[in-house]
């Protein structure tokens, strides 16, 4: 467990998405029918009620125990094979966005939010579809029923983990109004991911403005505009959506004006800094150390450094979901730069998928979403969007997924180290427990 000061204070959990066993994981608004008219200059997003102003009124106190409680992930053998699919699927996108990145931009890319997005498409696939689905993203032998259950049980577990962490997922579903959406899948998708459905015309410049403000209002306004604009050809959007904000589980110094040694300059930079114990293992080619986040036990911020002359994108071919679990705690005086990112993948995603052997669900022809509608349909669009924000006060941030459908048309004491991040990096943040990895990121400017 790393070494430091616990925080004070706890981020109110934004409780959006998922429910699950009963228990609401995330805050979700009435579920909107699709049959209904909704009026296009609203879109109904609940509001979180504000901390009373008024110095008589009684507010419930924080028990240390429940500020530092920590609520271990608990997952089935079944569980922890799609998880760790999952993560590996991850890991091989991320490679293939920094190789199309060719070091003239930063990746900055949430696995999960992609996998869920995929997911509630596969929901209503069928045959051979559905088949390439679970192939992809390592579903393995898991039913239907079990890969609904394992992402709800991770976003409640998520949500739940660290009380000082907010975590949020939101989940939603837009169909042209004249499409013939099948009852029992707009059902299994508010069941399963608890996503809100919204009946639109994609012909109208009021429906980007809402699926925009939806975007913005889930994030935090982190994504203010997903999407630039909609194709008249467009018959239903998935859209899935992450906030993460956590603070530190230590104090860090902030040591100013430090030399970046980018990957076409050298620029100065606020760098966080701190002498203490880190988990941290050194590798042949590179070095990793993890810093925690909250109650430090369920979040961790892990940073990959290169040795010297050596590539981020040659050293993230051999990192993958077993490196992270080789950390050991180590003396370490440690530095990281402060930085923001934001980045969008483009149209990027398509032909990484389908390399990777996704291509019937992009298939006019071929693909099979039967279980959606009677309406031939098929993966037009697969875009994300995330903004990552790192500080001395912590880590904050948010990504969305659009995916858009067309019609048929005990020994020696360890020696201390210095972990100098001086130099371009690659970073990771994850859940501890379950050894869910929610970010992937580059930083080398």
């Amino acid at each position: 467990m790393i070494m430091g000061i616990m925080k004070s204070f706890v981020f109110k959990l934004l409780l959006v998405g998922f429910a699950f066993a009963g228990a609401c994981a995330c805050g979700k608004t009435d579920r909107v029918d699709l049959e209904e008219e909704l009026d296009p200059e609203v879109v109904e997003i609940p509001e979180v009620p504000e901390t009373p102003s008024n110095p008589e009124t009684p507010v419930t106190p924080v028990s240390p125990e429940d500020l530092y409680a920590y609520v271990p992930i608990r997952l089935t053998s079944s569980d922890m094979g799609i998880r760790d699919a999952s993560n590996e699927f991850g890991f091989i996108v991320f490679g293939k966005l920094i190789k199309a990145a060719d070091g003239k931009k930063d990746i900055v890319f949430s696995p999960l939010s992609l996998s869920l997005a995929l997911s509630m498409a596969a929901e209503g696939a069928g045959g051979e579809t559905y088949d390439q689905f679970s192939s992809v993203l390592g579903w393995g032998e898991a039913s239907r029923e079990e890969v609904g259950a394992f992402y709800a049980k991770m976003i409640e577990g998520l949500v739940t983990a660290d009380k000082q962490v907010s975590f949020t997922c939101s989940n939603s579903l837009w169909a042209a109004k004249n499409l013939d959406i099948k009852e029992a899948y707009a059902e299994q998708l508010s069941k399963s991911f608890a996503a809100e459905s919204f009946s639109v015309d994609f012909a109208l410049s009021e429906t980007l403005d809402r699926i925009n403000e939806w975007c913005a209002s889930k994030t935090n306004g982190k994504i203010q505009k997903m999407l630039d604009g909609l194709d008249e050809q467009t018959r239903m959007m998935l859209i899935n959506a992450l906030l993460f904000k956590a603070p530190w589980s230590v104090e860090w110094q902030v040591e100013k004006d430090r030399p970046f040694h980018g990957s076409n300059a050298t620029a100065g930079k606020d760098f966080l800094h701190l002498d203490g114990s880190f988990y941290y293992r050194r590798f042949e080619d590179y070095e990793m150390v993890g810093v925690r986040y909250g109650n430090g036990l369920a979040y961790e911020f892990d940073v990959i450094l290169p040795n010297e002359g050596k590539p981020v994108s040659d050293i993230m071919k051999s990192v993958d979901s077993e490196t992270l679990r080789h950390l050991s705690p180590t003396p370490v005086d440690l530095f990281i730069p402060k930085f923001s990112l934001e980045y969008s993948t483009g149209d990027a995603f398509p032909q990484c998928l389908e390399e990777l052997g996704l291509k019937l669900p992009f298939s006019g022809v071929q693909a099979d979403f039967s279980g959606i509608s009677s309406e031939k349909l098929s993966i037009s669009k697969v875009i994300q969007k995330a903004r990552v924000d790192v500080s001395e006060n912590g880590t904050e941030f948010a990504a969305v997924t659009v995916i858009g459908m067309d019609g048929s048309a005990g020994g020696e004491e360890p020696k201390k180290v210095v972990f100098d991040a001086n130099r371009p990096f690659a970073f990771i943040i994850r859940e501890t427990d379950s050894n869910a990895v929610l970010l992937m990121g580059t930083m080398s400017e």
